[in-house]
């Protein structure tokens, strides 16, 4: 029997990862670094590509969730 709760886990989370807002195709963040916060949450400080002064620091569960952030695949050369 197939669980349709289930999902397809990807990749883990590294520096240079691209993720778009969902909903939102031309608003692609870049990971620039991943930490632990004190309360022992892993997090990332995400970069805007298209304007490099749009910082934000999000838990690392929001961008593999796939509700706010749709993970980007690397282009191929």
């Amino acid at each position: 029997m197939i669980n349709p709760f289930k999902t397809q886990k990807q990749a883990p989370i590294s520096v240079g990862a691209r993720y778009q807002t969902a909903g939102i195709p031309y608003l692609v963040w870049e990971v620039a670094s991943l930490f632990d916060g004190i309360d022992g949450t892993p997090y990332a400080h995400i970069i805007c590509v298209n304007d490099q002064t749009r910082r934000k620091t999000v838990a690392q569960s929001s961008l593999e969730g796939g509700n706010q952030y749709v993970f980007v695949p690397p282009e191929a050369d």
